[in-house]
């Protein structure tokens, strides 16, 4: 199996894991602090549909990221989100709705991306080092981000009283 090939199959597990991790967990739920200071349901969530934009650019597929202004990182966001003008905050199942939206484009631009584009270096700044500033050691990077976040929504979900997440379509 090519490397790109790989973070594609890490890319499907996360768009299946990201929707059964929220999976019956309402937006009135999905605010609940569930120890301070930990971040809630919600912003996490938000958080990794941020990320996907990043994976969008990767690909190459062009996408209008709305609520840029809640859900990005200082380390992480650019100038467009840290400028991002004020937004209502969505609704959890907004951000589900989103993401679902999405995932075809970038899995798209994923998938066409050629494997030795994986090894052109990149000048983006990036808050983990070591990084190899390869185009594919980003992407590793962000796959990553996805799963932590997934494991940290997982057990937010059970501290919610949910049962666990399950790893398989439904």
């Amino acid at each position: 199996m090519s490397s790109k090939q790989q973070l594609l199959a890490q890319y499907d597990l996360h768009d299946v894991l990201f929707n059964n991790v929220i999976a019956d967990i309402s937006d009135e739920e999905s605010n609940r602090c569930v120890a301070d200071p930990m971040n809630n349901v919600k912003w996490l969530a938000g958080h990794m549909l941020w990320a996907q934009h990043n994976l969008a650019n990767i690909g190459g597929a062009r996408l209008d990221l709305p609520w840029r202004d809640h859900f990005h990182t200082k380390q992480g966001g650019s100038a467009e989100d840290l400028n991002a003008p004020e937004s209502e905050l969505p609704a959890l199942q907004q951000i589900k709705d989103k993401w679902n939206e999405f995932a075809p484009a970038i899995r798209t631009g994923l998938e066409n991306l050629p494997e030795e584009a994986l090894n052109t270096v990149i000048e983006k700044r990036h808050p983990i080092q070591p990084f190899d500033n390869t185009l594919g050691g980003l992407w590793a990077f962000i796959n990553h981000h996805q799963a932590y976040t997934i494991g940290q929504i997982g057990i937010l979900r059970r501290g919610l009283g949910k049962e666990a997440m399950k790893y398989f379509k439904e």
